[in-house]
C-alpha cells in the first residue's frame, strides 16, 4: 500500500461534520495550506533589508532621512558613510562572500577627543548599555559600535528604521556620555 493509499484510506474513516466525506476533509487541508502558504510568503515578502543588498540599506537610510553614500572599505565590501547629527559615521559590511553576499552590518563612530577617555569610563558605559559597544583606540579616543544582524531572511523596513532610530538614540546619549 502506498503512503496516499494509506491516507486515503485514513481519511475515509474520519467524520468531518458529521458527514465522512472526502471531499470535505480535503477542501478543508487544501484552505488550511492555501492559508499558511499564503502566511509564509507575507512574513517573507516583509523582510525586504538584507546585508546582500546594500543599496536596500543605503535606501532605507535616506529614507529615514540620513544622508548616505555607497563606497568601499579597504577590503572592497560595501561600506555606507552617513551621518547623524553632526556626527559622521560609516557603516561596514560583515560576512562578504567576494565584497557581496554579507551577512550583518555594523555602524561604527568614533570622536577625537583632546584629553581621551579613561578605560573606567568606557567600562561604565559598557555595563550599562545593552545595544552598542564601546572601546577607545591606541590614543584614548572613544569609540561606540552597533551591529544588526541580516543573515538569512533580514528584516523589514519598520523594524530596521526603528534599528536607525536606536542608533540615533546611542550617539546622542554617548556624545552626552564622553561630553563630546
Amino acid at each position: 500500500m502506498t503512503n496516499w493509499s494509506k491516507f486515503v484510506s485514513v481519511t475515509r474513516n474520519l467524520n468531518l461534520d458529521g458527514k465522512g466525506d472526502l471531499m470535505a476533509f480535503n477542501t478543508k487541508l487544501f484552505s488550511g495550506l492555501t492559508a499558511a502558504a499564503f502566511v509564509a510568503s507575507s512574513t517573507i515578502a516583509m523582510a525586504e533589508i538584507t546585508a546582500k543588498d546594500p543599496d536596500a540599506i543605503l535606501r532605507a537610510m535616506q529614507d529615514f532621512g540620513l544622508v548616505a553614500t555607497m563606497g568601499k572599505d579597504d577590503g572592497g565590501d560595501p561600506k555606507i558613510s552617513s551621518r547623524v547629527s553632526d556626527t559622521k559615521f560609516s557603516v561596514y559590511f560583515y560576512g562578504c562572500e567576494d565584497n557581496m553576499n554579507c551577512a550583518s552590518i555594523m555602524f561604527k563612530a568614533g570622536y577625537d577627543l583632546n584629553n581621551g577617555i579613561s578605560a573606567l569610563k568606557i567600562n561604565e558605559w559598557n555595563r550599562d548599555k545593552r545595544f552598542a559597544k564601546a572601546y577607545i583606540d591606541d590614543e584614548g579616543d572613544p569609540f561606540m559600535e552597533f551591529d544588526v544582524n541580516l543573515a538569512f531572511d533580514g528584516m523589514g523596513e519598520k523594524n530596521f528604521a526603528d534599528n536607525l532610530d536606536w542608533w540615533r538614540l546611542l550617539v546622542e546619549d554617548f556624545e552626552e556620555f564622553i561630553e563630546w
